[in-house]
């Protein structure tokens, strides 16, 4: 009897395999971008690449020009990757259920149209955001390594970027280093540089555009220099530029850190970590020159990067 009733199983289960096409027990992604711009669209070409080799993951893309938002909200999509920042307030406000992935976003401009950040567990709870901001644990390690004297760190934010402040200070009395911080605006950014740059060490610059961008660098950098203070810096132009070195994530280790994830992924439950997520991978850039005119004398980039990614992993 037993035997029967086994038999009877197994041919209900293969006949139930038959039926039920394969994919639907797979993993629906799909990417929202703007075809128009070339660095969305090299992004999700990388992505992809590193997605479309999985049979279990059905991948489709949506153009930011032709975006349905009541299409979202009725397709069995599992996971939402959103490129496109212009984007990212209406894909909010529109209640979609999917769990989302932002990603190519910094946390200063993001906040200015979710301000919970950088925890919106509570409130945003299917809302995650890959940002390009490295994580101020690996640059105030960086800022060790390269001179372990320097105790006094200059952080200049906007209202945007203040709760970052926070977390940096956290962090920071952990190794007992004392961070000056000024809260600033474009506008009063050339006056507060001076006074940053006179009561501090070296000076860690937060990806914040309304603190650095084309308009400020250049009188950041000078005044800086001027007092012999360096600078930290966060993208590669950056430290090209004049500042003294930083620890930065390029469009390829962006783009495997998100595909991971995605792989990984299976439902909102299972993600334990923050709304914040900060570059996995990353390198260590340096401008030599910089640091020869300011006698600073430490590691090369690869063993400053081996000495991060030792203690990060440990």
């Amino acid at each position: 009897m037993y035997s029967e009733i086994k038999s009877c199983l197994v041919r209900l289960l293969l006949f139930a395999a038959i039926l039920i096409p394969t994919a639907s027990f797979g993993q629906h992604v799909t990417i929202i971008y703007d075809k128009n711009n070339q660095y969305q669209s090299r992004f999700l070409k990388l992505l992809s690449a590193q997605l479309v080799s999985k049979k279990s993951l059905t991948l489709t893309t949506l153009s930011t020009d032709k975006l349905p938002i009541p299409h979202l909200k009725k397709a069995p999509i599992d996971l939402i990757v959103n490129l496109d920042n212009e984007t990212t307030q209406s894909l909010i406000s529109s209640n979609v259920e999917t769990t989302f992935f932002h990603a190519l976003t910094t946390l200063s401009r993001t906040k200015k149209f979710v301000s919970c950040l950088p925890n919106c567990k509570n409130k945003h709870p299917n809302h995650y955001f890959f940002v390009l901001d490295q994580p101020a644990f690996r640059q105030l390690k960086l800022i060790q390594l390269i001179n372990p004297n320097y105790r006094k760190i200059g952080v200049l934010a906007t209202p945007q970027s203040k709760d970052l402040i926070t977390k940096i200070k956290r962090i920071a009395s952990l190794n007992k280093l004392i961070i000056n911080d000024y809260v600033s605006n474009t506008t009063d950014v050339r006056y507060q540089i001076d006074d940053v740059s006179k009561s501090s060490d070296i000076i860690l610059a937060t990806a914040d555009t309304g603190i650095y961008n084309t308009a400020s660098l250049s009188q950041i950098l000078l005044t800086s220099y001027r007092y012999k203070t360096p600078i930290i810096g966060f993208s590669k132009g950056f430290i090209k530029a004049g500042a003294l070195a930083g620890s930065v994530s390029n469009i390829e280790q962006l783009a495997q850190h998100l595909a991971e994830q995605i792989l990984q992924f299976k439902t909102a439950n299972d993600f334990l970590f923050d709304s914040i997520i900060y570059p996995r991978y990353f390198d260590v850039l340096s401008n030599r020159n910089v640091a020869k005119s300011l006698n600073l004398h430490f590691p090369d980039d690869v063993v400053l990067k081996a000495q991060l990614m030792a203690d990060e992993s440990s």
